[in-house]
């Protein structure tokens, strides 16, 4: 298994497609570099005025590494996890290079985890990554520490906006990207059961995205409350339980059982469907 999960990891390490994950974390940190530099730069009404000052009085590093965190985990890096989930299993499955690996006296769940355990650690990664590289570039920008303006919509904390003095902003962060890898694990674990679903690279990545934003969109519609709680993205994101200025630590307990429990049926529904069908 640890041969296994060696050989995995070097398969991610050396694709090219492996950097799509940096590439994004780059493209989206010039964008938001570019925002703040343009909102700042150009004060042409009122309320572009106020911006500015607000910018320039609050924002800093740590607010500008807790803001990104939002759209990368809600949005870009589920994507990211659906493309490279799709080409280890299904794209090997289609091109037949799995039938290599099967040759040898391995198991198919052996195989599956060691696919599971290499896309986790690629999560992992990608936060460190997007720690790292946020940090450093709002540091040209901001200064370096200061509180972490909140804005609950933005985190689908509901309404209304509040402040993390800057003592615990750090703690706060640190640990809103610690909780964000067991939802990327899950996530993970989809993108690989749906790919023995299709066993094609393009239908398993468009289909582990549609599934998801899919269920995000049925989870904001009123009349299919009856599905709400077995929705897998109400209990995805409770990184975002670290931001609020007391710590619901039982409701963060609860939605992480739901996501380990996620995470678990994916990875069993997809070792029974590899079982059940020739490779």
């Amino acid at each position: 298994m640890v041969a296994l999960i060696r050989f995995e990891l070097r398969k991610l390490l050396v694709e090219k497609r492996s950097l799509i994950g940096l590439l994004n974390i780059v493209l989206i940190n010039v964008l938001f570099a570019l925002a703040f530099t343009l909102r700042n730069s150009h004060p042409n009404h009122p309320h572009e005025l106020h911006s500015k000052v607000m910018v320039g009085e609050l924002m800093n590093a740590y607010m500008y590494v807790q803001t990104i965190l939002a759209p990368s985990v809600f949005m870009l890096f589920p994507m990211v996890l659906a493309v490279m989930g799709a080409y280890i299993l299904a794209g090997e499955l289609e091109l037949g290079n799995l039938r290599m690996v099967l040759f040898r006296p391995v198991a198919r769940w052996q195989v599956l985890g060691a696919k599971f355990v290499a896309l986790s650690c690629y999560s992992l990664v990608m936060l460190v990554s997007l720690a790292v590289i946020s940090f450093g570039t709002s540091a040209l920008m901001f200064q370096t520490r200061g509180t972490v303006l909140v804005v609950g919509p933005m985190y689908l904390l509901g309404g209304g906006t509040w402040l993390l003095p800057a003592g615990e902003a750090l703690s706060r962060i640190l640990l809103s990207y610690v909780l964000a890898l067991p939802m990327l694990m899950s996530v993970a674990a989809m993108s690989l059961m749906l790919a023995l679903v299709t066993r094609h690279f393009t239908s398993a990545a468009i289909l582990t995205s549609t599934v998801y934003f899919a269920s995000y969109i049925i989870g904001t519609i009123p009349i299919l409350s009856a599905i709400h709680p077995y929705l897998p993205t109400r209990y995805w994101p409770f990184w975002k339980f670290a931001l609020l200025p007391d710590i619901p630590w039982p409701q963060v307990g609860q939605y992480g059982l739901w996501t380990m429990g996620y995470t678990v049926v994916f990875l069993a529904l997809g070792a029974a469907l590899f079982n059940l069908r020739d490779v």
